[in-house]
């Protein structure tokens, strides 16, 4: 062989070292030397909960080790992390993998844009997503099909009881008393001094009421066709119960303007015998009861069964989960990142509760949890929902640091609330309504809301009667040509 031959041969060799695709042990290809890497998208109350790139980084190199998969995370403040993701996806540079909040009305819309991919047939193919129950991944579908991944229990709203009060006046219910039984036993605190049910001014959260007669507030599906649930008689029922418990001195009469923590104030200083509120808050009733002098444990009301059997939860269902571009070059090995965020029993704590051993924290010499310096110096703060609100089957009487006993029946009692809540929950049609088929419902969409609760509050608290607030509701529907914009929907059917 001449030597210009064996030059050409050896630059040859060279050159298609220099650029050979290889293959590694965990099935991923590198070119260029580099393995190719995925992007990932979440705010930064998650993600070990500090601003610290080292330690963030530490994270990330958990992820890999769990699944083989490189990814490089884009971990801005919670306050800002929605305006970021919208201008990431909308600009067409969407990361492989990311969160989504306010996903009942966010993941249709994305759908509808074609911005994400459906997930259906990789969940089902998943060996630890599939055995989760079905349920979770009920809201919100889009024509059946499943484009997220949740990573705790759906949110709902419950009655919240205190027990101290319920032995002193003698009232006696269960988890899911009837409406007429809410009314009869609540009625013993009338005239005690203490308000026996505080509501919020968030209006919507009356659909734990409505609930209870098979009404919804809202246009949604019924017998595969749209209807305005705010102009059925299941809805008049509803109205006129919430109507009754004002007229009887059980719902607080200035619930049109008290904020949230002025609601839970009351109840926690023994002001309220009961409230609203998410069934993940257990610990905080009890651990605030406590430091108002006033402690109590808590009764948690699931639902009210109505005079038809109807009755939930207030299901606000998957309210932030992940999600997978359309885009993605790599889909399999995004879900299966998502999956061992949401699963793995190592993985899922040091993401979303407490960062890492000696990264983020540390042992005392009592085995109690202590931020490192590093930690505390970027914000790290740990929290424990992780341990009752995940799909984690953590055993409380045995975790890898100590908790003080109060805090460990806390948690058992906040799982217990948790699961109970589960088989009561309520309907969520907030998913039902498609994006982009009327344009006309699109635009007026906010008013049928804001003038639904406004007609609602009239209604409740008596400044117009029932069949008053229904014909100024039925007015204002005319005049968005309401049965147009039905007709438009159910065309689309």
């Amino acid at each position: 062989m001449s030597t210009k031959l064996k030059t050409v041969l050896v630059g040859c060799l060279i050159l298609l070292a220099t650029t050979s695709v290889s293959v590694f042990a965990n099935g991923k290809t590198e070119e260029n030397g580099s393995a190719y890497t995925l992007s990932l998208a979440t705010a930064d109350n998650t993600y070990g909960l500090s601003s610290d790139a080292e330690l963030q980084g530490a994270i990330t190199d958990m992820i890999k080790d769990k699944t083989g998969t490189s990814v490089s995370p884009i971990i801005p403040p919670v306050a800002s992390y929605a305006d970021k993701l919208a201008t990431l996806v909308n600009s067409g540079d969407a990361p492989d993998l990311f969160v989504v909040s306010q996903a009942m009305t966010k993941i249709p819309q994305m759908v509808a844009r074609g911005q994400l991919l459906d997930l259906t047939d990789y969940i089902k193919q998943s060996p630890v997503l599939s055995k989760l129950d079905s349920s979770l991944f009920s809201a919100p579908q889009v024509n059946g099909k499943v484009y997220f991944v949740p990573y705790n229990y759906p949110k709902s709203k419950v009655l919240y009881l205190r027990k101290d009060i319920m032995e002193k006046y003698g009232i006696t219910l269960s988890h899911t008393p009837t409406t007429v039984e809410f009314v009869t036993e609540m009625k013993k605190l009338v005239g005690t001094g203490i308000t026996p049910f505080t509501f919020p001014k968030w209006i919507d959260n009356f659909q734990y009421f409505y609930n209870s007669f098979g009404a919804w507030g809202g246009l949604y599906l019924q017998d595969d066709k749209f209807i305005d649930g705010f102009q059925t008689p299941q809805m008049s029922e509803a109205l006129a119960y919430l109507h009754q418990l004002y007229e009887e001195g059980i719902l607080n009469r200035e619930f049109i303007t008290t904020e949230n923590s002025a609601m839970r104030e009351k109840t926690y200083t023994a002001q309220s015998a009961s409230d609203i509120d998410y069934v993940t808050n257990y610990i905080n009733y009890v651990q605030n009861t406590a430091a108002a002098n006033k402690p109590t444990d808590m009764f948690l009301i699931y639902k009210l069964v109505g005079p038809h059997g109807d009755g939930g939860s207030l299901n606000e269902a998957t309210q932030t989960a992940w999600v997978v571009s359309s885009k993605t070059k790599h889909p399999s090995d995004a879900v299966k990142v998502i999956e061992s965020i949401v699963t793995d029993p190592e993985l899922y704590p040091a993401f979303y509760g407490i960062g890492l051993k000696d990264f983020h924290y540390t042992l005392d010499e009592n085995g109690a949890i202590v931020p490192t310096k590093k930690a505390a110096n970027a914000g790290y703060k740990y929290t424990l929902n992780w341990i009752s609100d995940s799909f984690l089957n953590v055993d409380i009487d045995h975790l890898a640091f100590t908790l003080p006993k109060a805090m460990i029946d806390g948690l058992k009692a906040q799982r217990a609330n948790i699961l109970g809540a589960q088989p009561n929950l309520g309907p969520n049609h907030a998913s039902d309504v498609p994006v982009g088929v009327s344009d006309a419902y699109d635009r007026v969409s906010p008013s049928i809301k804001s003038t639904r609760e406004s007609v609602a509050t009239k209604i409740i608290v008596g400044t117009v009667t029932l069949e008053e607030g229904l014909k100024e509701y039925q007015n204002f529907w005319k005049s968005i040509d309401g049965e147009k914009i039905l007709a438009d929907l159910n065309a689309s059917r």
